[in-house]
């Protein structure tokens, strides 16, 4: 193994440059230190039977690396994306690992969706539902939970031309799939016949790479130790190797004073965070507004990202209200439920949106000797409203001015 055996520190650069797959991803992560037997574990908590994975050494072009094999007796190649997405919901594994693989595939299954024109509810995967493949990505997700769960930052992906047999028939290189999963992501061209980055691949990537900024050169950091995974393909013209870089990234302190440099990028360079959602949308003109108010409280309590009632002007000039809903994909079904008991609603809309997260923390003052806990942002910082009212209720005083209290008392632990 080309990893030095110690923990992997907090960050994680992968370099797909001459491409990426599923077990590349894997190889490379067990090369760098992650265990097999624990990689092994989390597969099995699936309840999976007939597969084995095995990891050894190997060669690309005179560079050593490591390379995985999974055996599989199952022959079941055609799995919905809602079969999969239940198998891990359900299966025993930690939190952090059933959180990526189900993105992993959720992104997979909107590709899919998008290149097919269906909705994600029908799509069945083909070389993405076969068991190597379940393998390949929660195996990368163990992987990368027994490396320490690092930051992951990624090069641009390399791609190659030709054309590759799938079980639709004989489709150009990129697939389509792994073109629609590439949208926002930077790339270069491999001098290549034949399919450098395949779609399990590039969902991994783009999962475990959770904002625009970690896309591009290796960070500023120190190098701790570098894993190399190879893909079963060896071409002629390159090494089919990905490597994963495990480094501590440098200290933007120095002598405990932040530069000029640093708080200049981060008060300019703000970045969000992309999140694919869906809004879900449905007009009623016969519902109370103690009935809409309990289906928001619902929506939330369920686990909806938002939710909220618009007044409109509907046919015939009568008023009515616009019910809408923001949620992650897995949480439509139970929406629609939802809207459908609570409303009586006999259709909705639905559409996929793309929302966009300003980093945010959480910090604690105190105010009349109780917590006051302040959500705070790149532009502002703002009191929780039921801390607010907690000690406005206590003291008797206005909201409003424990909320500017709370404000001013975070402005003081400020430097």
């Amino acid at each position: 193994m080309n990893g030095t055996g110690d923990r992997t520190p907090s960050g994680l650069w992968i370099n797909p440059a001459v491409g990426v797959a599923g077990d590349m991803l894997l190889a490379a992560l067990v090369d760098l230190g992650a265990s097999l037997d624990a990689v092994r574990a989390a597969v099995g908590s699936l309840g999976i039977d007939g597969w084995t994975l095995d990891a050894g050494g190997t060669t690309r072009r005179g560079l050593t690396a490591t390379s995985v094999t999974v055996q599989a007796e199952d022959g079941q190649h055609h799995r919905p994306w809602s079969v999969i997405d239940a198998r891990l919901a359900d299966a025993d594994l930690p939190a952090a690992i059933s959180r990526g693989a189900r993105r992993t595939f959720e992104l997979l299954a909107r590709a899919e969706a998008a290149v097919h024109g269906v909705e994600m509810d029908q799509v069945h995967f083909h070389e993405v539902g076969a068991i190597d493949a379940l393998v390949d990505i929660v195996g990368t997700w163990a992987a990368w939970s027994d490396l320490g769960e690092p930051d992951v930052s990624a090069g641009p992906v390399g791609l190659g031309v030709g054309t590759v047999a799938m079980a639709h028939g004989t489709v150009a290189v990129p697939a389509p799939a792994t073109l629609e999963l590439l949208r926002g992501i930077p790339t270069v061209p491999v001098d290549a016949a034949g399919e450098t980055a395949t779609p399990t691949g590039v969902a991994l990537l783009v999962s475990m790479v959770d904002s625009p900024d970690r896309w591009g050169a290796m960070p500023a950091g120190t190098v701790h130790s570098v894993g190399r995974g190879a893909g079963s393909w060896d071409p002629p013209g390159h090494a089919n190797v990905v490597t994963a870089v495990a480094f501590e990234p440098t200290d933007p302190t120095v002598d405990g004073e932040v530069s000029a440099e640093t708080v200049l990028i981060e008060t300019v360079l703000i970045e969000t965070v992309l999140i694919e959602t869906v809004l879900i949308e449905t007009t009623v003109d016969d519902v109370t507004p103690e009935v809409l108010g309990h289906l928001i409280d619902a929506a939330i309590a369920m686990g909806a990202d938002d939710a909220w009632v618009l007044p409109v002007t509907m046919k015939k000039s009568r008023p009515g209200h616009q019910v809408r809903v923001l949620c992650s994909p897995p949480l439509v079904p139970e929406v629609r439920g939802l809207l459908a008991r609570e409303t009586g609603t006999l259709g909705w809309r639905e559409w996929s949106v793309t929302k966009h997260e300003l980093p945010r923390h959480e910090t604690v003052v105190e105010l009349d000797g109780r917590p006051v806990r302040i959500k705070v942002g790149p532009h502002g910082a703002k009191p929780e409203h039921d801390d607010v009212v907690g000690i406005a209720r206590a003291s008797g005083r206005a909201a409003r001015d424990v909320a500017a209290e709370a404000a001013a008392a975070f402005r003081d632990t400020l430097p």
